[in-house]
């Protein structure tokens, strides 16, 4: 402990904390990179879910209307009715 200098530790110390703090800072922008990613994703998601709602929507109502419009095809001939 004879040559101990307080200002050499305290230095040591700074040093060590301003790699932590780059390292955070580091992370940091990675995080909000893939956050950002995720929230680009989660938007495509729910644009698709939409289309797809809207189409099965028009699905549903070309069936509804082809139902309720058209008169059943005639028996084949050979088959029975049901």
């Amino acid at each position: 402990m004879l040559n101990w200098r307080p200002v050499v530790d305290l230095e040591i110390r700074a040093i060590e904390r301003e790699r932590q703090i780059a390292q955070l800072r580091s992370e940091t922008a990675q995080l909000r990179s893939e956050s950002e990613q995720i929230r680009k994703e989660t938007e495509q998601l729910r644009s698709g879910n939409a289309r797809y709602a809207e189409l099965n929507d028009r699905i549903a109502a070309l069936l509804c209307s082809s139902d309720s419009s058209s008169t059943p095809p005639p028996p084949m001939p050979g088959s029975s009715p049901t």
